[in-house]
């Protein structure tokens, strides 16, 4: 190298510094046809534009690295105070004559600081978060949300979750919602995400095989496809609940994906036949209802794992030819090792047969069939004792009948917590038991940084499941996090947009938040679609009893015992509604109704139930009677105290006693206060 040479090289060596960073993007919308139409105006405009946005980034310690156009690149070392100058920046220009619009864009990450800017993969997620939103936004990353969500002077709302362009892994998008903001609006928000996203839905294989009774095996085969998938990173999987919605329909896939908000269908068919198997599947893009892959696949019954795992990959390959990269999740394997989508669990073909049967009849998620299906999945251990599905199945199945009180608490977690146990000591990868693990944390235990970990493991390891997206969501309720808890409500609803617990669930969360008209209108398209849906009639009770509407509350609660057949149905809420609209001796009358229950059955929990009349009825000591019990005795509902809604106004919240008992079952106070 000559000495010239050498002396360039010196000149334009740079300084190169990797730091998080909040990184910060602008666009002032409709600039480009403004320039064309009157050019003038456009600078002129673009120019009182740049003088708000240098006075308000550098006021909150922001840096202005780039103008280009009708934009900016800036930089902060604080997310709130990038947020809070993105806040001053359109209050200023909303108030402007005329009104200048903008989009703003927020994302924090590690890039590279050189001497001529920023670049790196936080740069491009904030470019692109900008460009999702409309005129009058503020959209932020999850990144941002997680760094400014407890700051009481910033509202946020969850938008779900996007494949941005030459972004690896889907981003959460949250829009900041206070007073004067603009929020994409929600069928723009879905239209959008769609339009980004690859994403399938499986729809249920039919059983082609001569025993009816193999219907379980065809729809076993279907689940776990749609298992394998969700470890594809990027791709959008509808989840069970809403796929096997249109089982034996017959109806056009173009139609079911436009139901489902997906952009491919795949769809087969499978035949059993003593120890072989035929699976078909056909590969199907919505949009003009194309094959793009139609196939055999034809083995021994042992080798099932195999053929599910050969079909997953297939579709990976296939959505990766026509859509761009697709990559598998390979966490635990070398570069260039072979990666399985579908797990080998198990080679004794009877034991996975039980396990599949088990799992068909708890989807119908009644108790009395989450019983039965614990047989089978016992029987399954007794064939394979090492396989860990079947206690995974056994965890979940517990864990519902004592949500449900089929079974006392103590006794349905306590079985439920030596199921996920054994189920993780055989596969620590299994999610859905790390789900139920997290539950079990939270519900006995009242151990909410051990349900944290557990629930954290679970999303990462599966995060294509609408239950754990929906279990996460629950967990995030008993701590207030409202704005967390509707993001993961959301999460789920994508996944699995059909499934009335789901649609529930996120009703609930959209409550929680305050978003009440919201919640009301799913609540009441859903007991529309089924009026016997009793969890969404009391929903809508609670929900007007958020709005003060104690009448109207009581109309709903009313319709719970001829809902259940049960005379004592719905006492509870009942009893509470009646004291608060001053009908004192009907809700004594509840109180009676209860203390009945529970002297005819002896293991089932109403501590709880009993001091929600209590509080309706004003008498804050027998409330803490009653809470003080169901502390004692270990009853699930006690997680939600610190933070429910129902009780944030409650007569009792402001004894002194209330926090003392939130203290004593280590709810973490401090939540609240964030």
């Amino acid at each position: 190298m000559n000495r010239d040479a050498a002396d360039d090289d010196e000149r334009t060596e740079t300084t190169m510094v990797r730091q998080l960073t909040a990184i910060m993007f602008t666009d002032m919308v409709g600039y480009t046809a403004l320039m064309q139409e009157d050019e003038r105006k456009a600078k002129a405009d673009r120019d009182r534009q740049r003088a708000v946005l240098q006075r308000s980034i550098q006021s909150r310690g922001g840096r202005i690295l780039q103008f280009y156009g009708d934009g900016t690149l800036s930089v902060f070392s604080s997310a709130v105070e990038a947020v809070e100058a993105a806040m001053s920046i359109q209050e200023a220009l909303r108030s402007a004559t005329p009104v200048l619009p903008m989009r703003i864009g927020i994302h924090t990450g590690d890039v590279v600081h050189d001497d001529h800017g920023v670049f790196g993969d936080g740069v491009n997620v904030a470019s692109r978060i900008e460009g999702l939103g409309v005129p009058g936004s503020i959209l932020i990353s999850g990144k941002v949300y997680d760094e400014v969500k407890n700051q009481p002077v910033i509202r946020t709302r969850g938008l779900g979750s996007f494949n941005l362009k030459n972004v690896k892994h889907p981003t959460r998008v949250y829009a900041i919602a206070n007073a004067g903001l603009a929020i994409p609006p929600e069928a723009a928000v879905r239209e959008d995400r769609e339009a980004r996203s690859k994403s399938i839905a499986v729809l249920p294989f039919v059983n082609m095989s001569s025993d009816l009774e193999n219907e379980f095996f065809s729809d076993g085969i279907t689940e776990e496809i749609i298992n394998a998938l969700t470890r594809v990173n990027g791709l959008k999987v509808t989840a069970r609940t809403s796929s096997f919605a249109f089982k034996n329909h017959n109806r056009d896939v173009r139609e079911i994906a436009g139901e489902l908000g997906v952009t491919h269908v795949l769809e087969g068919s499978v035949r059993r036949a003593g120890d072989r198997v035929r699976v078909t599947a056909q590969l199907i893009c919505a949009k003009d209802g194309y094959h793009l892959m139609s196939e055999v696949y034809d083995g021994l019954l042992e080798d099932v794992f195999a053929l599910q795992d050969e079909i997953a990959l297939r579709i990976r390959d296939h959505l990766a030819a026509r859509l761009g990269p697709v990559r598998t999740r390979s966490e635990g394997f070398a570069d260039g090792e072979s990666v399985r989508l579908a797990h080998v669990h198990t080679h004794d073909t009877e034991a996975y047969a039980e396990y599949l049967r088990g799992r068909h009849i708890f989807a119908r998620w009644t108790p009395p069939d989450a019983r039965r299906a614990i047989e089978h999945f016992r029987r399954s251990i007794e064939l394979d004792p090492e396989c860990a599905l079947p206690y995974t199945g056994m965890a979940k199945s517990y864990v519902f009948m004592g949500a449900t009180g089929y079974m006392p608490q103590s006794e349905a977690y306590s079985e439920a917590e030596a199921a996920a146990a054994r189920a993780l000591a055989l596969e620590e990868s299994a999610g859905e038991a790390h789900s139920a693990m997290g539950l079990i944390h939270l519900f006995q235990h009242l151990d909410w940084p051990s349900a944290y970990r557990s629930f954290q493991k679970a999303i990462s390891l599966t995060p294509g499941s609408a239950e754990v997206h929906q279990l996460y969501s629950m967990y995030l309720k008993t701590l207030g996090d409202v704005d967390g808890a509707l993001a993961e409500a959301e999460a789920a609803l994508q996944l699995d947009p059909l499934a009335k617990p789901v649609r529930l669930s996120y009703a609930e969360a959209l409550a929680h938040a305050g978003e009440l008209d919201r919640a009301e209108a799913i609540l009441v398209e859903l007991i529309d679609e089924d009026p016997d849906f009793r969890a969404a009639v009391e929903a809508l009770g609670w929900t007007r009893v958020l709005g003060g509407d104690y009448e109207s509350a009581l109309e709903q609660f009313e319709k719970l015992p001829l809902l259940a057949g049960i005379k004592g149905a719905g006492a509870a809420v009942r009893g509470f509604a009646y004291g608060k609209l001053g009908r004192t001796e009907d809700a004594l009358e509840m109180v009676r109704v209860l203390e009945e229950r529970r002297r005819e059955n002896g293991d089932i929990a109403l501590s709880m139930d009993l001091a929600m009349v209590y509080e309706g009825l004003g008498d804050t000591d027998a409330v803490f009677r009653h809470l003080e019990e169901a502390a004692d005795t270990g009853q699930a509902g006690v997680a939600f105290l610190g933070a429910s809604p129902y009780w944030r106004d409650a007569h009792a919240r402001s004894d002194p006693r209330f926090d003392a008992l939130l203290r004593r079952i280590g709810f973490p106070i401090e939540a609240l206060a964030a």
